[in-house]
């Protein structure tokens, strides 16, 4: 068990993607977390009512929150 959690904040995409898939290039560190966005339906569309759309560079706090909620601390 980790001593701290991911702080919630805005987070650029790749920042977002490096914590999740640190042994990855950065290149496929990007698609995997795309990736697992469009494997959960209900994350995509949760994502999309917050104003996420492919391409995105910039993840709001509530946006990343909803990541880390479908799927756990990087």
């Amino acid at each position: 068990m980790k001593d701290q959690s991911l702080p919630i904040h805005p987070y650029g995409w790749n920042e977002l993607a490096q914590l999740y898939s640190p042994a990855l290039s950065s290149s496929a560190q990007n698609k995997q977390l795309l990736r697992w966005i469009r494997n959960h339906p209900q994350l995509s569309d949760e994502l999309a009512r917050e104003g996420w759309v492919k391409g995105t560079r910039r993840l709001t706090s509530m946006q990343v929150r909803i990541i880390v909620a479908y799927l756990g601390e990087p």
